[in-house]
């Protein structure tokens, strides 16, 4: 039997901040929200279309990416059931910066931001919530602007494996084994290179000790030496 998909409001109940709202604020975000489809490949919204609102994932996956006159692409972030892409809010009329992308068959929920201006009007702790939000995200690309122009593609690919590692043991979740289900052209869009370049920086990550590498599957062997190759050596 399928799963049916949350509701608006247990969907905003996953959302950090967003979930402290008073119950009836919470409430009137729910009912303001409008659910959005998008097929496997196809856009929610695109880089320079007018911004919307506040978006939450609710079935699916979802990529945020910036591409290239060459077509290659950035991935900014995936986004999964429960989490929000806040490239949308804005109250300037201004436009979106990136495209967001569905990664196979998905849905999403969208508050517009006519909806947040009047909630916010009588609720002014939304939009300290929302500015928040936003600073949480900036701070994230940041990190990744960092990544991408201060380090090699081997750490960036081990800095990748271990924040995995980390999040799943974290979750009481194997943390060594890790099914190779995204794909390498997805890994490198994420970690902003090419296919070619995660082959090879896997390979160099196996051949220094940290990872063996199988065709469905990477083995964490040596975690200290793995954040070694992610972060540089420990200071004394």
């Amino acid at each position: 039997m399928a799963i049916a998909p949350r509701s608006p409001e247990e969907l905003l109940r996953d959302v950090r901040s967003i979930r402290d709202l008073p119950p009836n604020d919470l409430r009137a975000l729910a009912e303001a929200a409008e659910v959005r489809k998008a097929a496997r490949g196809r856009t929610f919204f695109t880089d320079g279309q007018e911004a919307e609102g506040f978006w939450i994932v609710r079935t699916g996956e979802v990529k945020l990416v910036k591409s290239g006159r060459d077509a290659r692409e950035q991935i900014l972030y995936l986004a999964r059931p429960g989490r929000p892409i806040l490239e949308g809010v804005r109250f300037d009329g201004g436009k979106y910066p990136a495209s967001a992308v569905a990664m196979r068959a998905a849905s999403a929920l969208l508050i517009s931001n006519d909806h947040l201006r009047s909630l916010g009007e009588k609720r002014p702790n939304l939009f300290q919530i929302l500015i928040d939000l936003k600073s949480h995200r900036t701070e994230r690309n940041l990190q990744l602007i960092s990544d991408l122009s201060l380090r090699t593609v081997p750490a960036r690919i081990a800095s990748f494996i271990y924040s995995l590692a980390l999040m799943r043991e974290s979750k009481g979740q194997d943390a060594r084994n890790f099914m190779r289900d995204l794909t390498t052209e997805t890994v490198a869009g994420r970690l902003g290179t090419v296919r070619e370049e995660i082959s090879r920086g896997l390979a160099q990550l196996e051949k220094k000790g940290a990872i063996n590498v199988d065709p469905d599957m990477i083995e964490i062997v040596d975690m200290e030496r793995l954040e070694e190759l992610a972060y540089g050596k420990k200071r004394p």
